[in-house]
């Protein structure tokens, strides 16, 4: 499951960064396609089969109708999924504009560094309050973990082209087009190259 997570999640950057840069749609319409597609997919196939599945949660593996009852009489419940709702859309929007102005690549290489952060920040937490249920604890097996994502950051940095290895042949840019995207031209900039306004 995690590997088919990993190529499901590379599919989708690569997608985003087509659609961006080659179709040239908004970054905002293929954060709300996506936002679509997933509210369109969970209730119309996820939910009801959740639903229909036996499990300990009223007879199904998941009630959802009942979850629905108990966000409405909550709000702070309410005031919880308002706020991850927000801060699901404000991550999108900022991925895709990462995507956008640099690469896939660029994109990917800041989610590793976003994981790197949640895993410093729990061997900290641990580190100050030893007590504390939250947290992580520095083993003997950490430096693999440490020598792993450093591995993985000189990968797709080497492969991103950001980190260059002498000896190593990297193929030439493309030349710039004479004019702008015809999204360029949506968003009211000029079409000509920056050095001729």
């Amino acid at each position: 499951l995690a590997l088919g997570g990993q190529v499901v999640q590379a599919a989708q950057v690569v997608a985003e960064e087509w659609l961006l840069k080659e179709v040239d749609l908004p970054g905002m319409q293929i954060v709300g396609f996506e936002g679509l597609w997933g509210a369109v997919i969970m209730l119309a196939l996820v939910f009801p089969l959740l639903y229909v599945l036996p499990g300990s949660d009223s007879g199904h593996l998941e009630n959802e109708l009942d979850s629905f009852a108990m966000v409405r009489s909550s709000a702070p419940l309410m005031a919880v999924l308002a706020v991850y709702t927000f801060s699901c859309a404000t991550y999108n929007i900022a991925g895709i504009a990462v995507t956008g102005a640099l690469s896939s690549v660029h994109r990917v290489m800041l989610e590793a560094f976003r994981t790197s952060i949640v895993w410093i920040f729990g061997l900290t937490l641990h580190c100050i309050d030893p007590t504390s249920p939250l947290g992580e604890v520095w083993t003997r097996y950490s430096w693999i973990e440490v020598l792993g994502f450093g591995l993985l950051m000189v990968g797709q940095a080497v492969y991103g082209e950001m980190l260059k290895i002498p000896g190593l042949k990297y193929p030439d840019l493309p030349a710039e087009a004479p004019l702008a995207s015809p999204g360029a031209m949506k968003s009211f900039t000029s079409p000509l190259p920056p050095d001729r306004h």
